[in-house]
């Protein structure tokens, strides 16, 4: 296990001469080395004799991805001057119970595309993918738990309850003709939000003044990362999103872009209405829908809510003092809005 580091300055990027090409990069560079120590923990996390388990786990954890919830941790850990080793723990930990939680969707919604390549499911079978997503949500408690704090163990245990009440009522919203906005935002506080604002508040390392402002923070960037995505999924094709898009769609879930457009045009509304089913709608039903919400303005006004939630999340910063890593969470809100910039 690395070395627990201090709350020394951090460097503020990780190679002599890169430069920082959005502001989720400006924000990584500024906590290179706890990214660094990260993604090494990341890897241990992963070891096993089991050849198929380290394996499946590359296949996801080696792709990429921007490391927001670590990335989160660790800013959150210097802005508040909290333990950095636990806001290093947190961090793997999140990124383990995200990388299962992908895994699982993939499987219960026949995902095909996952960061630009096939998804585990379509290399691996979903037998086994169920299974290693199931390693990593023991590795994650494990974690956690190997920092003696109780209290995180125990923010961790509240925070994946709630994220598995999303999952299932996400479910069972599926094929509900009148489900409604108020709806969609249960589901995705519990689902996404709750995790990311777990990492913002170091899972309750930060103090009792800075847990309700970090708390915000979290659920409000939660929210608006997750409308930003359901407008990449109904607003691009698959070769961009690096992922499958409309799936939600065939399998009869309404997202923010589609809702927002079935109140703006209450033709388009019955006609979503009259095509939902228990198991969804056709692709090519699929299609013409989200063809018709970009049309009625769906798309557009969900990238609006998302900007306004990131305003949001900025403003619960205000009781953080004035610090690089304060700038570079205010950076992250803004890009949680908009994954274009």
């Amino acid at each position: 296990m690395p070395k627990a580091m201090t709350n020394a300055a951090a460097p503020t990027d990780s190679s002599p001469g890169s430069v920082p090409r959005s502001r989720s990069d400006r924000a990584a560079a500024l906590v290179a080395a706890e990214m660094r120590a990260v993604e090494a923990r990341l890897s241990e996390r992963m070891e096993s004799p089991v050849g198929a388990i380290p394996q499946v786990g590359a296949h996801l954890l080696d792709a990429g991805g921007k490391r927001l919830r670590p990335l989160l941790a660790v800013l959150s850990a210097r802005a508040a001057e909290a333990p950095l080793e636990l806001g290093i723990a947190v961090g793997v930990a999140a990124e383990l119970i995200h990388t299962a939680t992908l895994y699982h969707d993939d499987v219960v919604d026949d995902g095909r595309v996952r960061r630009g390549r096939p998804a585990a499911r379509m290399v691996f079978g979903n037998g086994i993918v169920v299974l290693v997503g199931d390693f990593c949500l023991a590795r994650a408690l494990e974690t956690v738990a190997l920092t003696g704090s109780i209290p995180v163990v125990q923010s961790l245990a509240a925070t994946v309850t709630e994220m598995a009440e999303g999952e299932v009522a996400q479910l069972e919203r599926a094929g509900n003709p009148d489900a409604t906005v108020e709806d969609y935002y249960r589901v995705i506080d519990r689902k996404t939000a709750s995790l990311i604002a777990w990492c913002t508040r170091v899972g309750g390392a930060v103090g009792p003044a800075l847990e309700g402002p970090l708390e915000r923070y979290g659920r409000a960037l939660g929210r608006a990362f997750q409308i930003a995505d359901d407008v990449l999924d109904s607003d691009v094709d698959e070769a961009t999103a690096g992922k499958s898009v409309g799936h939600d769609l065939t399998e009869g879930k309404l997202t923010l872009p589609i809702l927002l457009a079935c109140e703006a045009e209450p033709e388009l509304g019955r006609y979503v209405r009259a095509q939902l089913g228990e198991k969804g709608v056709p692709a090519a039903v699929a299609a013409e829908i989200l063809q018709r919400s970009r049309a009625a303005g769906g798309v557009e006004r969900a990238r609006r809510r998302a900007q306004e939630l990131a305003q949001t999340a900025i403003e619960a910063l205000a009781a953080l003092p004035e610090s690089p890593y304060k700038i570079a969470l205010r950076d992250l809100a803004s890009f949680s809005a908009d994954r274009r910039s």
